[in-house]
């Protein structure tokens, strides 16, 4: 059951939807955590009861430690893992993990669905381009115009694709009239500064919503950037 580079994999904890080259994989992607022994863990690391034939020792599918039932009873989806069905996660992963599904369920469909924005670095001076995250997660692209569903249309680039791993840094700008982030509460950004590395030296970009729009899905589209770029950089995802 593999389709667009992707394979079905089972491992102990489940089924996961993985690429099939490595080198595909999302940067967002989690490794599957070694279990701990149950020899190395006799009692629940959470509530310390000794687990026995009527105290089930469970693993936490993502951080791989044991706890009872009691202390690890939520069944969560985990796309961070590439996992196809909900896993069994401790109560401390259950609320990282929560979180990372909203990124995951909104911000990430935001990044690559795209939006219009006015780039600024290099040999580029306030250029209209239209900025979207591949499906693969792996880079930033910047076009004059948007993309057709049937990519019929010959792309003519306003600037070089930017590898999502290469950015060391999202620094956010807000506008002088804050907009409020209706759904998340928050200030909208109107502009964000990346800083990223290319070969042997670090370059920057800012992304700036046009000044004739004050276009809320522009900003939300800065906000996941940001939102993106820190859980990268971070092991306990966006907050």
């Amino acid at each position: 059951m593999a389709n667009s580079g992707k394979k079905l994999v089972r491992s102990k904890s489940g089924l996961r939807m993985v690429s099939v080259e490595e080198k595909d994989n999302s940067p967002f992607l989690l490794e599957e955590p070694p279990w701990v022994p149950d020899q190395q863990c006799p009692t629940c690391i959470q509530c310390n009861h000794k687990f026995d034939l009527m105290k089930r020792r469970h693993h936490c599918r993502r951080c791989g430690k044991c706890f009872c039932g009691t202390c690890c009873t939520e069944k969560v989806p985990l796309p961070r893992m590439g996992f196809v069905d909900p896993v069994r996660l401790c109560d401390g992963c259950v609320d990282v993990t929560k979180k990372e599904n909203e990124f995951y369920n909104k911000h990430l469909k935001l990044l690559i669905n795209g939006t219009f924005l006015l780039l600024t670095g290099g040999d580029v001076e306030n250029e209209t381009s239209y900025c979207q995250l591949t499906s693969s997660h792996r880079e930033v692209l910047f076009s004059r115009q948007k993309p057709d569903k049937n990519n019929t249309n010959s792309m003519e680039w306003v600037h070089d694709p930017i590898n999502f791993e290469s950015i060391q840094e999202a620094v956010v700008q807000s506008c002088q009239n804050e907009i409020q982030d209706g759904d998340n509460g928050g200030i909208l950004p109107k502009s964000i500064t990346i800083r990223y590395k290319y070969i042997d030296e670090m370059r920057e970009l800012k992304l700036t919503v046009p000044d004739e729009t004050s276009n809320r899905q522009a900003m939300a589209w800065l906000k996941a950037m940001e939102k993106a770029v820190r859980i990268i950089q971070t092991s306990n995802g966006p907050s």
